[in-house]
Protein backbone atom coordinates (compact mmCIF):
# COMPACT_ATOMS: atom_id res chain seq x y z
CA UNK A 1 0.00 0.00 0.00
CA UNK A 2 1.31 3.53 -0.85
CA UNK A 3 0.57 6.42 0.85
CA UNK A 4 1.12 10.45 -0.49
CA UNK A 5 4.02 11.87 1.94
CA UNK A 6 4.13 15.02 -0.37
CA UNK A 7 4.90 16.95 -2.98
CA UNK A 8 7.86 17.88 -5.26
CA UNK A 9 7.45 20.52 -8.23
CA UNK A 10 3.82 19.39 -7.99
CA UNK A 11 4.50 15.81 -8.08
CA UNK A 12 3.74 13.36 -5.54
CA UNK A 13 5.63 11.40 -3.76
CA UNK A 14 4.40 8.02 -2.12
CA UNK A 15 5.60 6.03 0.69
CA UNK A 16 6.04 2.00 0.46
CA UNK A 17 7.68 -0.39 2.64
CA UNK A 18 8.79 -3.08 0.58
CA UNK A 19 10.53 -6.23 2.81
CA UNK A 20 11.45 -3.65 6.02
CA UNK A 21 12.43 -1.00 3.75
CA UNK A 22 10.89 2.47 2.80
CA UNK A 23 10.77 3.42 -0.24
CA UNK A 24 9.56 6.82 -1.72
CA UNK A 25 8.52 6.45 -5.77
CA UNK A 26 9.45 3.06 -5.69
CA UNK A 27 13.81 4.48 -4.51
CA UNK A 28 14.55 2.97 -1.30
CA UNK A 29 15.55 5.66 1.04
CA UNK A 30 17.84 5.51 4.50
CA UNK A 31 14.87 5.67 6.60
CA UNK A 32 15.00 3.20 9.28
CA UNK A 33 12.89 1.94 11.98
CA UNK A 34 9.54 2.30 10.15
CA UNK A 35 6.84 0.42 10.96
CA UNK A 36 3.41 -0.67 8.73
CA UNK A 37 1.92 -0.47 11.68
CA UNK A 38 2.91 3.60 11.41
CA UNK A 39 2.45 3.65 8.07
CA UNK A 40 -1.16 2.28 8.23
CA UNK A 41 -2.10 4.26 10.91
CA UNK A 42 -0.69 7.77 9.17
CA UNK A 43 -3.08 6.53 6.10
CA UNK A 44 -5.73 6.28 8.65
CA UNK A 45 -4.80 10.12 9.94
CA UNK A 46 -5.42 11.04 6.37
CA UNK A 47 -8.72 9.26 5.59
CA UNK A 48 -9.96 11.05 8.79
CA UNK A 49 -9.78 14.46 7.21
CA UNK A 50 -13.00 16.23 8.40
CA UNK A 51 -16.25 16.55 6.69
CA UNK A 52 -16.60 19.87 4.57
CA UNK A 53 -14.66 22.01 2.56
CA UNK A 54 -12.33 19.90 0.37
CA UNK A 55 -10.12 22.68 0.34
CA UNK A 56 -9.38 22.80 4.34
CA UNK A 57 -9.51 18.40 4.16
CA UNK A 58 -6.29 18.90 2.11
CA UNK A 59 -4.94 21.17 4.43
CA UNK A 60 -5.95 19.36 7.40
CA UNK A 61 -4.25 16.29 5.61
CA UNK A 62 -1.01 18.22 4.51
CA UNK A 63 -0.69 19.29 8.46
CA UNK A 64 -0.81 15.54 8.97
CA UNK A 65 1.76 14.64 6.26
CA UNK A 66 4.27 17.36 7.92
CA UNK A 67 3.68 15.49 11.33
CA UNK A 68 4.58 12.00 9.72
CA UNK A 69 7.45 13.72 7.62
CA UNK A 70 9.33 15.51 10.54
CA UNK A 71 9.01 11.79 12.34
CA UNK A 72 10.83 10.67 9.34
CA UNK A 73 13.46 12.74 9.26
CA UNK A 74 14.59 11.64 12.75
CA UNK A 75 14.94 8.36 11.59
CA UNK A 76 16.82 9.78 8.11
CA UNK A 77 20.48 8.88 7.71
CA UNK A 78 22.13 11.06 4.47
CA UNK A 79 21.94 14.22 3.03
CA UNK A 80 20.09 13.74 -0.03
CA UNK A 81 17.27 11.99 1.80
CA UNK A 82 16.72 14.36 4.52
CA UNK A 83 17.09 17.39 1.85
CA UNK A 84 14.26 16.15 0.28
CA UNK A 85 11.99 15.16 2.90
CA UNK A 86 13.27 18.80 4.16
CA UNK A 87 11.93 19.71 1.14
CA UNK A 88 8.37 18.27 0.61
CA UNK A 89 8.32 19.65 4.54
CA UNK A 90 8.92 23.46 3.63
CA UNK A 91 6.71 22.76 0.44
CA UNK A 92 3.69 20.91 2.54
CA UNK A 93 3.45 24.04 5.13
CA UNK A 94 3.59 26.56 2.19
CA UNK A 95 0.48 25.00 1.08
CA UNK A 96 -1.14 25.05 5.02
CA UNK A 97 0.06 28.63 5.07
CA UNK A 98 -1.71 29.50 1.64
CA UNK A 99 -5.40 27.64 2.88
CA UNK A 100 -4.86 29.82 5.45
CA UNK A 101 -4.43 33.07 4.25
CA UNK A 102 -0.83 33.47 5.76
CA UNK A 103 1.43 33.68 3.01
CA UNK A 104 1.40 37.64 2.35
CA UNK A 105 3.90 38.36 4.77
CA UNK A 106 5.90 35.42 3.57
CA UNK A 107 5.84 36.12 0.41
CA UNK A 108 7.13 39.97 0.76
CA UNK A 109 10.32 38.38 2.76
CA UNK A 110 11.07 36.65 -0.16
CA UNK A 111 10.72 39.42 -2.60
CA UNK A 112 12.25 42.05 -0.13
CA UNK A 113 14.13 40.74 2.16
CA UNK A 114 15.81 37.40 0.52
CA UNK A 115 16.32 39.42 -2.87
CA UNK A 116 18.40 42.14 -0.88
CA UNK A 117 20.52 39.88 0.76
CA UNK A 118 21.21 37.98 -2.04
CA UNK A 119 21.24 40.73 -4.41
CA UNK A 120 19.10 39.41 -6.78
CA UNK A 121 15.04 37.85 -6.87
CA UNK A 122 15.62 34.60 -5.94
CA UNK A 123 12.23 33.33 -6.91
CA UNK A 124 12.67 30.58 -9.04
CA UNK A 125 11.98 26.60 -7.71
CA UNK A 126 14.14 23.50 -8.92
CA UNK A 127 15.57 21.03 -7.33
CA UNK A 128 18.84 21.25 -7.07
CA UNK A 129 20.03 17.18 -6.49
CA UNK A 130 18.47 16.73 -9.30
CA UNK A 131 18.82 19.10 -12.35
CA UNK A 132 22.42 20.28 -11.65
CA UNK A 133 25.54 19.79 -9.72
CA UNK A 134 26.35 22.47 -7.15
CA UNK A 135 29.10 25.09 -8.53
CA UNK A 136 27.85 24.65 -12.28
CA UNK A 137 26.69 28.74 -11.77
CA UNK A 138 23.94 28.23 -9.79
CA UNK A 139 23.62 31.50 -7.32
CA UNK A 140 21.63 30.29 -5.10
CA UNK A 141 23.82 27.28 -4.46
CA UNK A 142 26.68 29.49 -3.24
CA UNK A 143 26.34 29.76 0.76
CA UNK A 144 29.22 32.67 1.00
CA UNK A 145 27.08 35.62 0.54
Amino acid sequence: MSVIIGYISGEEQKLTLVNGLIHINDEPQPIKNVTQEEIDAFAAALEAAPEGDPEGQEAYRNSKRIAFLVELLSRTFGDECSEMLEHMIGNLHYRVLTYLGETDDLDEYVETKLSKKHGHMHLHEHEHEHHHEHGDGCSCCHHDH
